[in-house]
């Protein structure tokens, strides 16, 4: 995981339609913004907040270019500073059961998506 400064392209969602608030008393959901910026290897970084059953997430998608063989341990060292600054405590530090994954974004790329449940439900 480690080289030289190299340009990786920005996670492209122009395809994502943001799912509509749903105020369902049982299941509310939703998305509630994003925003993007760069991790410490340069690699830049959009992140969705989003809402499903009373519990908060966010997940963030980053180039998986040069990181094909990474373990979920090496993922999360890369994102642990945004981790911090995002004010995710510890606990919640884990990705949710099915990620991290790679997916293929709207401009053809491959982006790790990595998930994580930032809020629980207050019942």
């Amino acid at each position: 995981m480690s080289g030289q400064a190299k340009d990786y392209p920005v996670p492209d969602r122009s395809g994502f339609e943001p799912n509509k608030h749903r105020a369902d008393p049982v299941m509310p959901e939703g998305d509630l913004g994003q925003g993007d910026g760069l991790l410490p290897d340069g690699r830049p970084y959009l992140v969705e907040a989003w809402y499903s059953e009373g519990a908060t997430y966010l997940t963030i998608f980053f180039s998986a270019l040069d990181l094909e063989e990474a373990t979920t341990a090496e993922l999360l060292e890369l994102l642990t500073q945004f981790l911090v600054d995002a004010r995710v405590p510890g606990k919640w530090r884990t990705p949710s059961r099915v990620h991290p994954r790679v997916i293929t974004d709207s401009a053809g790329e491959p982006m790790y998506t990595v998930t994580f449940v930032v809020g629980e439900p207050e019942f």
